[in-house]
């Protein structure tokens, strides 16, 4: 008996499999691989039965028929699918019928493997010899397919990127312009202008529960806080590196007990760790200020780690700690690639500007969301910054003046509080906004300033058309409401509220490209109603991929 060929034979249903798992994995290479989906498509969901009877298109006066029919009830092996038919065209047939058949020859490897082989007649090996032998022709035609499409599945497999990574892009275009206002008298810069920005991200996982991010980016937009208005007047995408690429972060995220652990090195934020409620993604927001709540969210980027533990099926608390370089406090620079090379050497994790962070999320139900959130920064000696980045002059620096007989400014500390819900009202509107409080103060020297800010979001999904999203804010931005011993003003205070608005609509293109014409206004610029009103607009055209 050549038992090498029924060895052969007992290897169909493996490279059945091969074209099942080919199919999953390259089916987007639909011109290429159309014969995968169509044997993938054709066996999909089909389990197998114990017999050979319920085989409607089998005639049980065939003689194949018969001879199953006796191999299963001798050996117990399995044949046929649910519904008792074969499916698809004759040569998938004849392929599944020989399928079947290889359950007893596996069965009969089996036993002849276990030094069972008295167990099996010459009777059986002979009938299971014909049954090969009448579908020797279907067997090598289907095996030349298979052995075609293998070698093309691995060239395919082969040329990828890489099985654990995925790539994705994206790349904004801006023709925006400051046209209205003026501060302490200067009238803003109101040229127009058409910047660009691209960014590349590589999200990797190597267990299908982790996955490291990494995000290099290149851009020449000119922050519209740089054109004469005042930190506070800073765009969502603001990016000016001279057009050359930076890597911008690079964090890892994975599952540690119950909860999920973060660590990163280079341009880590609290928002990459402690969640936001607000209704729509940055993708949308014209004015930094409404990306979400600036006195809990927006510290100095750098390293640092946190953790995110579930409580039950609506709570969550999350923590989070970031080191900055002292330097990105004084010059405004965000921690980025500067940030990791400092943090560890002359500033160590504690030694320049840091913050620490948790927060209670609460989410009642899948379309309500609320949090309580609560941050400690810290800025060294010598710093600009009081732990507020975001806002009006004073807000930002309210000890600048107050340095001592060496022009040595004293290290601030600040603590922040923010609380903010976000809800989705059916299918056409989401409403989000939050409230922060912070109070800072000098570490040597006792001057102290509190600051306030809030903002009352809405987002309109397929407002006009699906895919299309509006949305509308208002808010203030960070301002001084009180202070003691502030060197910048004799008032210890911002003298009125600045008062900021924003309005845009993103049409969706095509699943890969939107564009976005965009507004907004502040009132009382930098908090001082003296300063005639911002204006800013620009179309924002966004390519993904």
């Amino acid at each position: 008996m050549k038992l090498n060929n029924l060895r052969m034979l007992s290897m169909a249903p493996a490279a059945l499999a091969s074209v099942f798992v080919a199919n999953a994995v390259l089916a987007q290479d639909a011109s290429n691989l159309a014969q995968i989906n169509q044997y993938a498509n054709e066996g999909a969901a089909m389990g197998q039965v114990t017999s050979v009877s319920q085989l409607r298109d089998v005639q049980p006066t065939d003689w194949a028929f018969q001879a199953l029919q006796s191999l299963v009830e001798r050996y117990g092996c399995i044949a046929g699918y649910p519904d008792g038919t074969y499916r698809g065209n004759r040569a998938m047939t004849r392929y599944e019928f020989a399928a079947g058949l290889n359950a007893c020859l596996d069965r009969v490897n089996e036993l002849i493997a276990s030094a069972t082989a008295d167990l099996v007649t010459q009777e059986d090996l002979a009938v299971l010899q014909r049954l090969q032998e009448e579908f020797q022709a279907e067997l090598a035609t289907l095996r030349g397919r298979v052995d075609a499409l293998e070698a093309r599945t691995a060239e395919l497999e082969a040329n990828q990127f890489s099985t654990t990574t995925k790539l994705q892009g994206q790349a904004i275009f801006d023709l925006g312009s400051v046209f209205s206002g003026d501060i302490g008298g200067n009238d803003v810069e109101d040229e127009v202008t058409l910047g660009g920005r691209v960014r590349l991200r590589l999200k990797t996982s190597f267990t299908g529960k982790d996955e490291l991010r990494t995000r290099l980016q290149a851009g020449n937009i000119t922050s519209y806080a740089n054109r004469g208005t005042f930190e506070g007047a800073d765009a969502t995408y603001d990016t000016n590196t001279s057009n050359n690429f930076e890597l911008d972060e690079l964090y890892y995220r994975f599952p540690l007990g119950p909860g999920k652990a973060y660590i990163g090195t280079i341009g880590v934020d609290l928002d990459n760790v402690v969640p936001t409620t607000v209704s729509y993604t940055t993708n949308y927001a014209f004015l930094e200020q409404f990306q979400h709540n600036p006195a809990i969210y927006e510290q100095d980027q750098g390293a640092g780690f946190g953790y995110s533990l579930p409580l039950g099926d609506k709570f969550n608390v999350t923590a989070a700690y970031v080191a900055a370089p002292s330097s990105s406090a004084v010059s405004g620079v965000n921690g980025g690639v500067g940030g990791a090379s400092n943090v560890g050497n002359d500033n160590g994790l504690t030694g320049g500007s840091n913050s620490a962070a948790v927060q209670l999320t609460f989410t009642p139900t899948k379309n309500l969301v609320a949090a309580l959130s609560y941050v400690r920064t810290y800025d060294p000696d010598g710093s600009d910054n009081t732990g507020v980045r975001k806002g009006t002059n004073l807000a930002r620096r309210p000890f600048l003046k107050n340095a001592d007989s060496v022009g040595q400014r004293s290290a601030t500390t600040g603590n922040h509080i923010g609380v903010s819900a976000g809800a989705k009202l059916g299918t056409k509107l989401n409403v989000s906004g939050w409230a922060g409080f912070s109070t800072v103060e000098e570490v040597r020297g006792n001057g102290n300033a509190d600051i306030f800010n809030w903002a009352v979001n809405l987002g309109f999904p397929d407002l006009f058309r699906e895919g299309n999203y509006g949305g509308f804010s208002i808010g203030a931005l960070p301002y001084v409401t009180d202070g003691d011993n502030l060197g910048a003003t004799n008032n210890n205070q911002d003298e009125d509220m600045p008062l900021a608005a924003q309005v845009f609509y993103s049409l969706k293109l095509s699943d890969n490209v939107s564009v976005q014409p965009q507004l907004f206004f502040i009132s009382n610029p930098n908090g001082n109603d003296s300063n005639d009103s911002i204006w800013a607009g620009s179309l924002k055209t966004t390519f993904s991929f």
